[in-house]
């Protein structure tokens, strides 16, 4: 796994793991029914937005196509792991398109890079970064979405941020959950793929992917409904959270959220995962015990 890779999403439980040692209560866990990726069930829309920049490849019509390829293989997936627990779910891809066709969105990172951009000092300044840059992307995504003819939104609204953006793909396709990706084109190179804002309730989550492997779309995707990473991350410096990501990893050896980057097909959701997108009501106290420590004990949903 190459060394960038591992940031998954760690500025959202750097952010858990603040909050959640310092309290002795039932804690629920935060993106379920949180903010516009609510809950992983009915029907959702994967709203992916090409980006270009000076630093990644220049997206050409294979690498697009691949790209789309491996993105529907990846919801595929989650659908049929949904379809084995019995949960409803339709998972619908769309992209940003223009004339018929998908034309990828120019727009420069402040420190060139993603991985430069986020680690830049001190870190949250760096995360704003990327949100004033997934806004801009935004903007523009919502000028080639079609006129709003809806009578869902009875206030038209012109597309600023991924906050309204969001809305016009509410109302274009009636659902509530919108789950939106910006795709770099970074496949040959040393780079992370990330989720921000899953545990926000004031800015809309997204995912950044550098990659086109099908594991990786479907560990992001499940990231913004609220999936923990369950691997070792260069943030988890903490003796005990160390210790409890070993013991996730032994505990469910083919975990989707564990080992992102095997083939797909040789992964699954586990009990755990299951809990954190809602799949599941209740969470097993062995694991409970065994992932979360003493301090927090979950909820039943």
């Amino acid at each position: 796994m190459k060394s960038f890779i591992a940031l998954l999403l760690v500025f959202v439980f750097i952010v858990l793991d603040s909050c959640m040692t310092t309290k002795r209560m039932n804690v629920m866990f935060a993106s379920v029914n949180n903010n516009v990726c609510r809950r992983l069930t009915g029907k959702v829309v994967v709203y992916a937005v090409f980006v270009d920049s000076k630093e990644t490849k220049p997206w050409t019509d294979y690498d697009i196509k691949t790209t789309m390829d491996s993105l529907r293989k990846g919801m595929d997936w989650v659908e049929l792991q949904a379809k084995k627990d019995s949960i409803p779910l339709e998972i619908q891809v769309e992209c940003n398109r223009k004339n018929n066709g998908i034309v990828p969105i120019y727009q420069e990172f402040s420190k060139k890079t993603l991985s430069a951009t986020l680690c830049k000092k001190p870190l949250y300044s760096g995360v704003r970064d990327l949100q004033k840059w997934a806004d801009k992307i935004a903007i523009e995504a919502g000028k080639n979405l079609p006129k709003d003819t809806s009578k869902v939104v009875k206030t038209k609204v012109k597309t600023s941020d991924r906050e309204r953006l969001i809305a016009r793909l509410r109302a274009i396709h009636r659902t509530d959950n919108i789950a939106l990706m910006y795709l770099i084109n970074n496949y040959h190179t040393d780079e992370m793929s990330l989720t921000l804002d899953a545990n926000s309730n004031f800015n809309v989550e997204f995912c950044i992917v550098s990659y086109k492997y099908p594991s990786v779309f479907a560990h992001e995707f499940l990231h913004l409904f609220g999936a923990w990473d369950l691997y070792i991350t260069p943030f988890d410096s903490k003796r005990k959270a160390i210790k409890r990501k070993k013991v996730a990893m032994e505990l469910f050896p083919n975990e989707v959220m564990a080992f992102a980057y095997r083939n797909l097909e040789s992964l699954e959701i586990s009990p755990f995962t299951k809990y954190t997108i809602g799949w599941s009501k209740e969470l097993d106290q062995k694991y409970a015990n065994a992932i979360l420590g003493k301090r927090l004990r979950p909820v039943r949903y």
